[in-house]
């Protein structure tokens, strides 16, 4: 049973005897203490599936469940909604990309220990176009602090463990190819790495968590859209964890981007933490 803390002006005696009430109220009437277990079976097994697709060798062990139905009926676990929502929304996005031919490269910014680009990879198995993966990543964690976030959070990678992790388990193609670009999206050598690795994109995966680090990353890729005619899909992860940091960084920038670009978004799909795009120009 979970029963709120005694407020300071209950008594220890008076606690006790209203736990006890309580508990005889479930002891003498079985349907009720039925339905208390039921209850309680039912939140640990989903605390318990919560914690286990929230880690990533588990979400990647267990790709063979991730269909449509599996998903219908554990999307009210928040993590199983999280990465096998955006994994399915992933992978019909890519297969639109292929199915249209669409060149390019993927471009991922905030690169954590590699899942983005991992799933990516498997969206992308039976593309034949060669394609680079392309993850940029302090591997410092967060540069500030700001709403919900806090700085120095998802410090716990490296350049060499997400290579590992790519190698590793990346889907069987081998005409994708991965490259990492370590430093923060506002260093002039990022750009410039980025420049050189890179001369068409066909999908941007935002996974920066900062506004101000999605802004930074949108100016990054602003060039690549200049007098663009095909097509381009944002894919943003953290949209619904604050109004103030994804949204309002993207929002802001299309504001501008629709005239100075002559572009138009479409929303394609979410969940609770993510929103997919598609780009489409006027020209």
């Amino acid at each position: 049973m979970t029963c709120a803390p005694p407020s300071e002006s209950i008594s220890k005696s008076g606690f006790a005897s209203l736990l006890f009430r309580k508990l005889k109220t479930l002891l003498s009437n079985p349907r009720t203490l039925m339905r208390y277990v039921n209850a309680k079976y039912e939140a640990l097994y989903q605390a318990r599936l919560n914690s286990l697709w929230s880690q990533q060798d588990y979400v990647l062990s267990n790709m063979g469940l991730c269909d449509k139905a599996f998903y219908e009926a554990n999307k009210s676990v928040t993590e199983i909604e999280h990465q096998v929502g955006r994994y399915l929304n992933m992978k019909n996005i890519c297969e639109e990309i292929v199915a249209t031919g669409l060149e390019g490269d993927v471009v991922e910014f905030g690169t954590w220990q590699g899942l983005g680009l991992i799933l990516l990879s498997r969206c992308f198995s039976g593309d034949r176009t060669r394609r680079k993966l392309i993850g940029i990543d302090s591997f410092e964690g967060l540069p500030e602090s700001s709403t919900v976030w806090r700085k120095g959070t998802f410090s716990n990678t490296s350049i060499e463990e997400v290579k590992r992790n790519t190698e590793s388990k990346m889907g069987p193609n081998d005409r994708l190819s991965v490259e990492l670009i370590k430093g923060w999206f506002s260093d002039r050598a990022v750009e410039e790495e980025l420049s050189a690795l890179c001369k068409e994109i066909a999908l941007v995966h935002f996974d920066a968590d900062l506004g101000s680090s999605t802004t930074q990353a949108l100016a990054l890729i602003q060039p690549y859209l200049i007098n663009r005619t095909k097509p381009v899909y944002f894919l943003f992860d953290d949209w619904g964890c604050h109004p103030d940091e994804v949204p309002d960084a993207f929002l802001n920038w299309l504001s501008g981007a629709r005239a100075t670009l002559s572009l138009q978004a479409h929303k394609l799909c979410s969940t609770r933490f993510t929103r997919y795009y598609k780009i489409t120009f006027n020209h």
